[in-house]
C-alpha cells in the first residue's frame, strides 16, 4: 500500500531588533522553575535524536512542538529553495539590465510554481516525513498558511539582490517573518531569535560532523546496484530532473541483516528490467547509501532508525515519495514494480505497468528470502 502559548516561559520586552545570542540552559532554567517539570521521554519526538523533551511536550529552549516543527520546516526549505530563488532573480536582474526588447517584457508568476512546489512538498522530508507529530503539525502549516508563506518568499526576494552583501539566508528573521507573524506557531519572546540560535537543543545534532564514505566514481555498484554516499547524495538522487532514481538507505545489520538480504534480489532485478532494454537504458538508477556508515544530510535524511526506500521521479525531485509498507524487506520485483508504478514520471510508470503484465510470474513474484542461503 502506498501513503502518501505555554504557561512557565521566560517573557521579555521585545527589543526593536531581534538579540543575536541567549543561553539555551537559561532558558532551560526558567522552565525547570516555573514549571516544576521532570524529563521525560516521548517516542514520538525521535526526529530531535536524543533532545530532551519535558512536561508540556517542550524542549530546552521552551518551544512546543508546533514551534520546533515551524523551524525544522524552515531550515528544509531554505537549504533547498533560497538557493534556487536566487539564481532566478540574478537571472532576470540581468535580463532586466539588457537593452533589447527581452530586457522590457515582464514576467509575471516567474517565482510563483518553484515556491509553490517546494512547499507541497516540504512535509515530505525524511526528517519530517518520519515522524508523525511532526508531520502532522507540518502539514497544518502548510494547509493554513500556505499563501501566506508563498507571499513571505516573494517578500524576501525583494528586500534586496542577490549581489548585495546583506542577501543571505540571515538577512532578514525568517522565525520572526514565518513562525511568529504568518502562522503563530511560536510565541513572540522565541521568534525573536535566529534560527541558527536553537541548533544546540541537548542532543548533540549541534556538533555532530556528518559521515560519508568516500564518493565513489559515478557507475560504481555495490551488491549489485548503483553505490551512493553522503557526500554525493544530492548529486546522485536529485540533482538529475530526467532520471527516476530510488534511494535505498540501507542498514544492512538490522534486524540481524534479514531485511538487506530479503530486499536486495527484487532491487537488482527492477534495475536490471529497465537497463536490458534498449529503449529504457538510463530511465531509472537504483542507488544504496550504507546508512551504518554515511549520514545522509538534511534536508533528505534524519537519524536513521530503519531502512527506507524512497522515489525521487523525473520532473519532481522535490516530492519524495516513500513505500509505507516493508514487510521488513520482503518485497517482490512485483511489489516495487507497484510502487514505482504509483510514484514515478509517467514514462516509468508506464513502463513499470508493461513490466507487472509481461515479466513472468515466476520472476515477479520470486521470494528470495525463502531461500536456504539466506
Amino acid at each position: 500500500t502506498l501513503q502518501l502559548t505555554a504557561p512557565g516561559l521566560c517573557r521579555t520586552v521585545r527589543p526593536t531588533m531581534p538579540p543575536k545570542l541567549f543561553t539555551p540552559w537559561a532558558l532551560l532554567t526558567c522552565l525547570l522553575v516555573n514549571t516544576h517539570s521532570v524529563q521525560i521521554s516521548r517516542g514520538t519526538e525521535q526526529s530531535f535524536a536524543g533532545a530532551p523533551i519535558f512536561v508540556g511536550g517542550k524542549d530546552v529552549f521552551g518551544r512546543p512542538i508546533r514551534c520546533r516543527t515551524c523551524h525544522v520546516l524552515l531550515n528544509n526549505l531554505n537549504e533547498r529553495l533560497l538557493p534556487l530563488l536566487k539564481k532566478v532573480k540574478a537571472r532576470e536582474d540581468r535580463r532586466k539590465s539588457g537593452s533589447d526588447a527581452a530586457s522590457r517584457r515582464h514576467e509575471y508568476g516567474l517565482y510563483d510554481e518553484l515556491i509553490q512546489s517546494h512547499l507541497q512538498a516540504a512535509c515530505m522530508m525524511s526528517d519530517i516525513w518520519h515522524t508523525k507529530d511532526v508531520r502532522r503539525h507540518c502539514e497544518y502549516i502548510i494547509d493554513s498558511y500556505e499563501d501566506e508563506l508563498a507571499a513571505t518568499y516573494i517578500s524576501w526576494l525583494k528586500q534586496s539582490t542577490p549581489e548585495d552583501a546583506t542577501f543571505d539566508l540571515n538577512s532578514w528573521s525568517w522565525n520572526w517573518e514565518v513562525c511568529y507573524k504568518v502562522t503563530q506557531s511560536c510565541p513572540e519572546d522565541l521568534a525573536m531569535h535566529d534560527l541558527a540560535e536553537f541548533e544546540d537543543d541537548g542532543s548533540g545534532k549541534a556538533e555532530r560532523k556528518y559521515r560519508s564514505e568516500p564518493i565513489p566514481p559515478r557507475g560504481t555498484t555495490r551488491e549489485g546496484i548503483y553505490l551512493a554516499v553522503a557526500g554525493n547524495f544530492y548529486e546522485f538522487f536529485v540533482e538529475n530532473a530526467k532520471v527516476d532514481t530510488l534511494a535505498y538507505v540501507a542498514l544492512p545489520n538490522f534486524s540481524g541483516g534479514a531485511f538487506h538480504r530479503a530486499i536486495m534480489p527484487s532491487l537488482i532485478k527492477v534495475q536490471e528490467l529497465f537497463d536490458g532494454n534498449p529503449g529504457t537504458q538510463g530511465w531509472v538508477m537504483i542507488g544504496m547509501v550504507d546508512a551504518e556508515l554515511n549520514d545522509v544530510p538534511p534536508p533528505y535524511g534524519t537519524d536513521q532508525m530503519h531502512p527506507t526506500l524512497c522515489v525521487y521521479a523525473a520532473g519532481q525531485k522535490n516530492l519524495p515519495k516513500y513505500i509505507s509498507d516493508y514487510n521488513n524487506g520482503r518485497l517482490t520485483v512485483h511489489d516495487i514494480l507497484y510502487f514505482m508504478m504509483n510514484t514515478c514520471s509517467k514514462r516509468v510508470s508506464e513502463k513499470s505497468r508493461e513490466f507487472l503484465s509481461t515479466v513472468p510470474r515466476t520472476t515477479l513474484h520470486h521470494k528470495a528470502w525463502e531461500n536456504v542461503e539466506l
